[in-house]
């Protein structure tokens, strides 16, 4: 599907601007006590012609048709650039915490990682930080997120390839 940069579109986001729309498709996970499993996943990445990116990612289980089945998990947040070449990214979680990630944009590839990670009382587990790759393959977006927990250390968590929409 073509994607048009849109006219309105404030200057700071052109290096991202291929993010701007929606996307989905199917990831795949691994984590300690739940092995491996599968999502569903749609992101939006909108503008208000601000310079900074709007984001929204939800992710659910899915039936043993490959349907939608459940809440997994849902993000939202602001992406940034800063200077030439950075990126700054602000994301919170129902699960009960705040990251701010801080990374390059390479041409297609953005990498990202974060330390800072507040998480509440009753946060769904003791996160501690990550490391996430996002780039444009053939027109898709690919993306994978390494996490870290008190308990785990830094390592695969989620990928996925998905589709605009």
């Amino acid at each position: 599907m073509a994607f048009e940069i849109p006219a309105d579109l404030d200057p700071a986001l052109t290096p991202i601007a291929w993010l701007i729309g929606r996307w989905q498709g199917n990831g795949h996970g691994n984590w300690p006590d739940v092995g491996d499993f599968q999502f569903g996943q749609q992101v939006d990445f909108a503008t208000n012609r601000g310079p900074y990116l709007h984001y929204l990612s939800q992710t659910w289980t899915l039936d043993a048709d490959g349907q939608p089945e459940l809440p997994l998990a849902m993000e939202t947040g602001f992406w940034r650039p800063a200077g030439a070449s950075g990126l700054e990214v602000v994301l919170t979680s129902p699960e009960g915490w705040v990251e701010v990630w801080v990374g390059a944009l390479l041409g297609a590839k953005i990498e990202l990682t974060t330390d800072l990670v507040a998480r509440t009382d009753t946060a769904k587990l003791p996160y501690t930080g990550g490391h996430r790759l996002y780039g444009n393959v053939d027109g898709d977006l690919m993306w994978a997120f390494d996490r870290a927990t008190t308990d785990v250390r830094l390592q695969p968590y989620m990928w996925a390839r998905l589709q605009r929409a």
